[in-house]
C-alpha cells in the first residue's frame, strides 16, 4: 500500500496520468494541480481539505491534518496552532509529506 501511494503521488506531482483522457494530473490523490490539499491521514486517502492559491496569511484547518500534498508553485509553512505561532516546519511546492508525529493545524504559504 504505502509503494502504491507513493508511486500514485509521484505520478501525481510528475504530471503524469494514467488515463489519457484526463488532462494533469490522475484524480485518485483527490488534488489536482495548484491546490494545497490538507489530509487527515498520514496516507493521504480521506477526502482532502483543498486551498487553491493559498494566502500568505494564516489560515486555521478544520481538522488536524497528518499529510499535505502540496501541489503550488509556493512553499508552505505550517504551524502546531490555529493562530501562526508555533512555527513547525516549511514544505516545498509540488511535493508529498506526511507528519506521523506533528499536529498540523494551520499553514500560510510564502
Amino acid at each position: 500500500m504505502k509503494h502504491a501511494l507513493a508511486t500514485v503521488l509521484s505520478l501525481t506531482l510528475c504530471g503524469a496520468t494514467a488515463t489519457p483522457a484526463v488532462a494533469g494530473p490522475p484524480i485518485a490523490t483527490g488534488c489536482r494541480l495548484g491546490l494545497a490539499c490538507f489530509y487527515d491521514s498520514v496516507w493521504a486517502n480521506t477526502r482532502p481539505q483543498s486551498y487553491e492559491d493559498p494566502a500568505t496569511s494564516c489560515t486555521a484547518l478544520p481538522f488536524i491534518a497528518k499529510a499535505l500534498i502540496n501541489n503550488t508553485s509556493r512553499p508552505i509553512a505550517l504551524y502546531s496552532d490555529p493562530h501562526c505561532r508555533h512555527f513547525l516546519l516549511v514544505e516545498p511546492s509540488l511535493e508529498f509529506h506526511s507528519y506521523p508525529v506533528h499536529d498540523v493545524r494551520a499553514f500560510r504559504a510564502r
